[in-house]
């Protein structure tokens, strides 16, 4: 009967299995007979792979059947030797460790070594061991847990954890911790590290022409011809779709690390620039490296996210190389222009702030102008500096955009206004929708629409209370992109409207072209409507346009009643603006509601 095997240690009482051993009848020489079938303490801890009792010299005393079957062993082998013979030999000291621990502590001590199988191979185990006598003799009792099959699975994942799928070199969260170790080496002993950062120029048109399997086999072979080419030691990582990392170990100096990255840089460059080879085609590819060095004698002092420096550094210069057409390197230098030091701490900053919830929603009114009664409100993101106090959207929102975050905060923004909008209607203020802008980047976003069902569902609101904000430049980089999404997302009962009508295309084809509901004249035709006949011609250009088209018109900027009076004559629906109302925090908005200084319109 084979042993049962677990892959996972189970819990019990080693005590209890000790007390079972010791009422059990034994035989003089220590060690049962040999048996056909399980004795009662067998069928007691099956579970158990090994189970035995050793002296102070750890030799054996008891030895289960089970055990034998599991370790591979003759009993009369194992009466000539010890536990230590047993364990491979790098575990002898952790063995040793578990025994002192046992030996202290009086209680149930577990560790995890290696035992050596049939004399062949290792098998690991979880070994718990306890303090105990055995017909008289002081020794321990040992229960044993066969868990190769869990290290075999944790060693797959950790594995998968930290290396790419496509190319099998090691991922960016595995590259991350060895640039921290590279960088406390060189804090701690003065010897530099270098990192270079290799992008292939234009890849993608590899993707467009031959398809993503040529596009996946030629990654494939880059990584091949990286790790062929970098030969002293580097750590090779797979960072970005076709970006990659090179960690040069430590060296003496910095002019020798400076020297050995170009050396390496100038390999990899030539490597790329040799014909790569699908379906017969030869296809000729380049690629751009930026290097950078740590640590830099521009930076000594910084502080902040120092586990970040060579990468931020590197891939700095990689823009540079890219600058520079490609094709080339380029190694880190430092600008000591202030503005750029402060958008950098500013970039820290904003990531701060999105861990430390630094950032909030503030809504302003949109009212009618026959009733001047609010029908929805426009939801306005606002970040609250802890130190600068609150920094304008003119700053934040184009930093959000550089640094890939403002997917994340426009999809928070979408959620939080659904919420609000609810919240809303158990108070009594029932508002006909909310106005939520959507950013280019948002919107080319493939998980975008996937994220608007996802506040739906969260919120439960009704789509048709929802508008989405966009420019005219968003509907024209990618017209037929746009076309499909609006369609599908005006199918849900979304509405659209283009933001700041006027300045960009304005043009009456592409307004046929796509699924819109509303116009919003930008307010810098309001600004000086009353004395600019000008933009007089170009608003009342703009309400003869929607209504042709029977769109809603919405004139942001508001901020005189002369100006919403010409406004409500020239036939625009809609007011925008400080006139009405500032942008709010919910609380402060419903309380206008509350105290009647804001109402609600009502349909005729």
């Amino acid at each position: 009967m084979e042993a049962n095997r677990i892959t996972a240690p189970r819990r019990g009482s080693l005590r209890t299995v000790i007390d079972r051993v010791l009422a059990l009848g034994r035989r003089a020489d220590g060690l049962p007979p040999p048996s056909a079938s399980r004795s009662p303490l067998e069928q007691a801890v099956g579970a158990v792979d090994l189970l035995a009792h050793v002296d102070r010299k750890l030799h054996f005393l008891y030895v289960s059947e089970a055990s034998l079957r599991f370790i591979g062993y003759h009993r009369e082998y194992l009466q000539t030797i010890t536990l230590h013979d047993l364990v491979a030999p790098a575990d002898v000291e952790r063995l040793d460790a578990l025994l002192a621990r046992a030996s202290a502590t009086g209680g149930v001590e577990k560790t995890t070594l290696d035992l050596i199988k049939s004399l062949t191979y290792p098998v690991t185990v979880e070994l718990r061991v306890v303090r105990s006598s055995h017909d008289g003799i002081e020794g321990f009792a040992i229960a044993g847990f066969d868990v190769s099959a869990w290290r075999a699975t944790e060693a797959r994942l950790t594995h998968a954890l930290h290396h790419d799928r496509l190319t099998g070199l090691a991922n960016q969260s595995a590259l991350m911790p060895a640039l921290l170790d590279a960088q406390q080496q060189a804090d701690a002993h003065g010897t530099p590290a270098a990192l270079l950062l290799l992008d292939i120029d234009d890849y993608q048109r590899v993707n467009r022409a031959l398809g993503y399997d040529a596009g996946d086999e030629m990654l494939r072979e880059t990584a091949r011809r990286l790790s062929n080419t970098a030969t002293q030691g580097e750590k090779i990582a797979r960072v970005a779709s076709d970006e990659f990392a090179l960690l040069v170990p430590t060296s003496t100096t910095r002019t020798y690390a400076a020297t050995a990255a170009e050396a390496l840089a100038r390999r990899l460059l030539t490597a790329i620039q040799q014909p790569y080879v699908f379906n017969g085609q030869q296809v000729h590819l380049s690629a751009s490296i930026g290097i950078a060095l740590y640590p830099d004698v521009h930076h000594a002092n910084d502080t902040v996210a120092r586990d970040n420096h060579l990468l931020r550094w590197a891939d700095h210069a990689l823009l540079q190389a890219k600058a520079a057409g490609g094709n080339t390197l380029a190694f880190y230098v430092p600008d000591d222009n202030p503005a750029d030091a402060e958008r950098l701490k500013l970039e820290a900053d904003l990531y701060d702030g999105v861990r430390n919830g630094e950032f909030s929603l503030h809504f302003q009114p949109i009212t009618s102008s026959q009733s001047h009664g609010v029908v929805g409100v426009e939801a306005l993101i606002r970040w609250l500096h802890p130190v600068h106090g609150m920094v304008p959207p003119s700053m934040f929102i184009p930093l959000a955009e550089s640094v890939g975050l403002i997917n994340y905060l426009g999809n928070w923004v979408l959620k939080i206004a659904c919420m609000q909008l609810i919240q809303w209607d158990t108070r009594g203020i029932k508002l006909q929708y909310v106005a939520v802008n959507v950013s280019p980047q948002q919107f080319r976003d493939p998980r975008f629409k996937d994220s608007v069902r996802e506040a739906i569902e969260l919120t439960g609101i009704d789509p048709r209370r929802l508008v989405f904000e966009i420019t005219e430049s968003l509907l024209m980089h990618d017209p037929a992109h746009a076309t499909g999404l609006l369609e599908e997302l005006t199918a849900m009962g979304i509405r659209f409207a283009v933001d700041d009508f006027g300045t960009g295309y304005s043009s009456l084809a592409y307004l046929q072209r796509f699924p819109l509901a509303k116009l919003k004249i930008d307010r810098s035709f309001v600004e000086n409507l009353l004395t600019s006949r000008n933009d007089q011609a170009i608003v009342s250009a703009v309400v003869g346009l929607a209504q042709t088209l029977d769109l809603e018109l919405v004139a942001e900027g508001v901020e005189t009643e002369a100006q919403r009076t010409l406004l409500t004559e020239m036939g625009c629906d809609h007011i925008q603006g400080w006139l009405v109302c500032k942008a709010l925090p919910s609380e402060e908005l419903a309380q206008r509601f509350e105290a009647r200084t804001l109402h609600l319109h009502e349909a005729a």
